[in-house]
């Protein structure tokens, strides 16, 4: 029996975006866009409910337009680098018990 190949089509080989996004950032962003319209849910349970929509609005903005920062600061792996950068310490202090060394003996 004849062996027959089927061409595959690719992507286009570019990036994936959605609104200058890339793509790591994108379900980073729907995520912190999700808690923040929770949390305006939430606070308009408590108080008025234009208070409550004003706050998740900008929450949301803010989050998108760091995620979209970190998107073109940094390049793909940018929030993850900025996350290491930040916790990584500033100096490392390092002791030792001379005495508990061992030592050669000749």
């Amino acid at each position: 029996m004849e062996d027959k190949y089927y061409p595959i089509p690719k992507a286009l080989q570019k990036d994936v975006t959605f609104f200058g996004l890339k793509a790591k950032y994108v379900d980073q962003a729907f995520k912190g866009i999700f808690i923040s319209l929770v949390l305006g849910m939430i606070l308009g349970a408590f108080t008025t409910t234009l208070l409550g929509f004003l706050v998740s609005l900008i929450a949301a903005f803010s989050y998108f337009f760091l995620m979209l920062y970190y998107s073109f600061s940094f390049g793909e792996s940018g929030y993850l680098k900025a996350r290491a950068n930040k916790a990584r310490p500033t100096s490392i202090k390092g002791s030792s018990n001379k005495k508990t060394l061992l030592t050669w003996i000749h």
